[in-house]
């Protein structure tokens, strides 16, 4: 059994944009559709698609979830110019194709392009240069997948307190090198809010840990026993201290919110306690770094 069969990873989506002109078919099918194909990926025109919305709501839709465009330009088609347009405006990465130099504009010039010509080996020639550059388009798709989903978590937290439940404060990912917010409060109880800021779906979360240089958290030695302290380093560490909190947090859906509790512990009125909060998930982990001091 080969690899292609035992993976159910989706293969990543190339749309392509050209004029619907016979002249253009083996274009498509033999030099974009066949590249696309050798280097693990599948290509689509609009054409070869079954839908019931109207055909530029199609084009709109397809372009925002291609993971790369590929663009023939080849005799200035109004049509493909606007949806290249299009699809640079949604900062997708685009390759663009054409037989003639003159048919790429002059504020493309510097984009990606390939002229391979209009001769008998035309075909040939499009597929040994579109077949790294759709390499390379894809890996770069997903870097910058990667990097958007770093983005798509939002965490913000409140003392568990009837005078402070409105006041949540945004605790921002420790990539994004925000300050680290302070909160005041009287009640060692958080609440913390999960916005899921993203048009995916986040997976249900099992695993968040809270590092901290409290030796004593009240959630620990007083409350709740499933606390585990899983990581005691060296006191060189800046936060020494590993918890396991028990979460259970459901799928969330885009644009939706869960909540879930912490007691971060005694802090003495006045003193400042640093913490950090570790959410698991998938194959990726996020940081967010936060302090506390106490009040009456």
């Amino acid at each position: 059994m080969n690899d292609e069969t035992l993976s159910t990873a989706p293969k990543p989506f190339v749309f392509v944009l050209m004029p619907f002109n016979e002249d253009f078919d083996d274009i498509y099918k033999l030099g974009i559709k066949e590249t696309a194909k050798e280097v693990g990926s599948y290509a689509e025109r609009v054409d070869e698609q079954i839908f019931t919305e109207g055909i530029l709501e199609r084009i709109f839709n397809q372009i925002s979830k291609a993971d790369v465009i590929v663009a023939d330009m080849t005799g200035r088609n109004p049509n493909v110019f606007y949806e290249v347009g299009y699809a640079h405006a949604l900062g997708k990465i685009v390759l663009l194709l054409t037989q003639k130099a003159d048919d790429i504009p002059f504020d493309l010039k510097h984009k990606q392009h390939i002229i391979y010509g209009n001769g008998g080996s035309k075909i040939q020639s499009l597929r040994s240069e579109l077949a790294p550059r759709l390499n390379w388009a894809i890996n770069e798709s997903k870097r910058k997948g990667k990097e958007d989903n770093q983005g798509r978590i939002l965490i913000s937290a409140s003392p568990l307190n009837r005078n402070y439940v409105d006041k949540f404060t945004e605790i921002p990912e420790d990539c994004f090198s925000k300050p680290i917010p302070l909160i005041t409060c009287s009640d060692p109880v958080l609440i913390f809010q999960l916005h899921n800021n993203s048009l995916q779906k986040i997976p249900s979360i099992k695993h968040i840990y809270l590092f901290t240089n409290n030796p004593k958290p009240l959630s620990i030695i007083r409350t709740d026993s499933s606390y585990q302290l899983v990581y005691n380093s060296n006191a060189n560490d800046k936060l020494p201290l590993k918890y396991r909190i028990p979460a259970n947090i459901p799928s969330i859906p885009p644009n939706a919110v869960e909540i879930f509790y912490i007691s971060v512990g005694d802090s003495h009125i006045g003193s400042v306690v640093s913490y950090k909060l570790r959410i698991h998930i998938s194959n990726s982990y996020y940081d967010f770094s936060f302090q506390v001091q106490g009040t009456m």
